[in-house]
This record gives C-alpha cells, structure tokens and sequence, in this order.
C-alpha cells in the first residue's frame, strides 16, 4: 500500500506535528510520501517545536527507509528555503523537490491520501 500525507498550511502547528505523527506510524508498515505544499514547506525547515509547546516530533519512532518527503519546487524556491537548513536532512530521509505534475502523479497512484 502506497500512502499520500499532504501538508499545506499551518506549518508550525498540532496539525503537521499530527499529519507527521501518523506518517511515522503508518511508515512502519507502508511506503509513505510526505508531500509539502504552499506554507507546509515550512514544516521541513530546522523548527523548535518543544519551543512553541509542542511534542518533540523529530523523535518519533519511523521506518526512514519508507518515508520520502516531497516538497513543491515552486513553494519550496518562492519561500527561500535550502536543503542544508532542513531537519529532515540531518535526519537522513530522502527529499525530492518536485514540480506539482509529480505531486500529483503520486496522489493518483496513492492508495490513501490525507490532506492537512
């Protein structure tokens, strides 16, 4: 099974700590693709979660070798962000900076998608 977990917007939030949480989960088991839109570039960026509250997500217990993150080229260059300031990085998971007809080749082919 092929899974589809898209974050676009509220980066910095329970929401994408909520969308990544269940990634991870579902990563134990299934191929997982990330997929990064508009502000939910964001999430990728070296944020302090515990800081604004929240759970320290980066710890979370996840298969790295079934995750993939995407992120938007367009979003992803508009915004100003690089690869080396990105905690997934540092992570060792695969980021690929696709245009949105990748993107949405992956939708299609997903067999579960959750949007966030």
């Amino acid at each position: 099974m092929e899974v589809a977990i898209i974050l676009k917007s509220d980066p910095f939030s329970w929401k994408a700590i909520q969308a990544y949480k269940i990634a991870s989960a579902l990563s134990k088991k299934f191929k997982v693709n990330f997929i990064c839109i508009r502000e939910g570039v964001y999430f990728l960026s070296n944020w302090d979660s515990v800081a604004l509250g929240y759970d320290d997500f980066k710890a979370y217990p996840v298969k790295v070798e079934n995750i993939t993150f995407y992120a938007d080229r367009d979003d992803f260059t508009v915004r100003g962000l690089n690869t080396q300031d990105l905690w997934i990085t540092s992570k060792g998971f695969d980021l690929k900076i696709v245009p949105e007809e990748e993107i949405a080749k992956i939708v299609h082919r997903s067999d579960v998608v959750g949007v966030w």
